[in-house]
């Protein structure tokens, strides 16, 4: 699967990422890292986020963990940037 991916690392709950991206809709997903490595392995797995057809948009991390950010839809993205708003 080829995607973009940000490595937002040991993020705490509730902390907020601003998604800013140009393009056409996009899947945009918050992943812990067990589920990232059952999307990269092709198995099931679970995120938080959506498809999104509006820029620029805020996930919240829910947990305590280690966290990915991930856009499915990279061939139609032309641009995106992730910021975190606070911790």
């Amino acid at each position: 699967m080829q995607h973009l991916y940000w490595d937002l690392g040991e993020t705490g709950a509730g902390a907020c990422f601003e998604v800013d991206r140009r393009g056409s809709t996009a899947r945009v997903c918050l992943m812990d890292s067990d589920e990232y490595q059952a999307c990269l392995d092709q198995e099931a797995y679970k995120y938080h986020g959506g498809f999104f057809d509006y820029s620029p948009l805020t996930l919240q991390v829910p947990y305590d963990d280690y966290w990915y950010l991930v856009i499915d839809g990279y061939d139609r993205v032309k641009k995106a940037t992730v910021v975190q708003l606070f911790n």
